[in-house]
């Protein structure tokens, strides 16, 4: 995300919502280049890296930085953190879902819940953090999280499958007939599709919706970037390694083909 710096929300200290954001790959051409010119406010070192990997793995984790980022942004600093020992929900595995286990279980979580419906990508669910994984084809999401927690439901769920209108009602059914009160439901993926929200569970339960966006302030790369270094390993995330001429066909697979977390172009 190139963020202005200039703008309100920018000067707000909000870029990740400036109003003049431009994003490379998106609108901003170069992001399969091996070298591109960005500003320098926008570059962190990965330096501390070198703890743990390799020369030849240090840019390979270097590459899962970014989606880390969004999934700190999202349950950290959006969504308010948590305190150790309490309980959270994942929906979906996608690379921020993932990296989402395993900042919330380094954060003290006692149960990390992640809700799945492909195989390979709750196992990896399971080796980054999470302590059990959902299928939500094959078992009833809210009785099985009722049934984890023992009815206490859960503190905080990230909203990652991009499908608001398919999972919300299943975890209002948790906030409501879970014993915790005050939980946050942080919407961290996009999606046209509306939220279908009970007012009234909000009220009796304070409960809360909070939006996620982006992952840039706040100190939020170099801190996702000391956690890798001293031993969170979000490498497992990156499930295939490709060269530049398999990039449009992989591109194209991964709209129906969810069998690998995140595809990893090398130069």
């Amino acid at each position: 995300m190139l963020w202005c710096g200039q703008c309100k929300p920018c000067a707000d200290g909000y870029p990740n919502h400036c109003e003049r954001l431009d994003e490379i790959g998106f609108n901003v051409n170069g992001a399969f280049t091996k070298y591109i010119v960005v500003p320098s406010r926008t570059i962190w070192s990965l330096e501390p890296l070198r703890k743990r990997y390799s020369e030849d793995f240090i840019f390979l984790a270097g590459s899962l930085v970014e989606p880390t980022c969004v999934a700190y942004n999202a349950v950290i600093e959006r969504g308010g953190g948590i305190r150790p020992g309490d309980r959270v929900v994942i929906l979906g595995g996608g690379p921020v879902g993932l990296a989402a286990c395993a900042i919330l279980k380094r954060a003290g979580a006692s149960q990390v819940i992640i809700s799945e419906t492909q195989e390979d990508r709750g196992k990896i669910a399971l080796k980054l953090g999470a302590d059990y994984h959902i299928n939500p084809m094959k078992e009833d999401f809210a009785e099985r999280v009722l049934e984890i927690t023992e009815g206490m439901g859960a503190d905080l769920f990230m909203e990652a499958t991009g499908l608001p209108e398919v999972v919300y009602p299943g975890i209002e059914q948790v906030i409501w007939e879970g014993r915790t009160l005050n939980s946050r439901v942080v919407v961290t993926a996009r999606a046209e599709a509306k939220m279908p929200v009970a007012g009234e569970v909000l009220q009796v339960r304070r409960a809360q919706i909070i939006g996620a966006q982006g992952h840039s302030g706040h100190g939020t790369f170099p801190r996702v970037i000391e956690c890798m270094a001293s031993g969170m390993d979000m490498t497992p995330i990156s499930t295939k390694k490709i060269g530049l001429h398999e990039v449009p066909e992989n591109i194209i697979r991964l709209q129906t083909d969810r069998s690998n977390a995140k595809i990893t172009y090398i130069a």
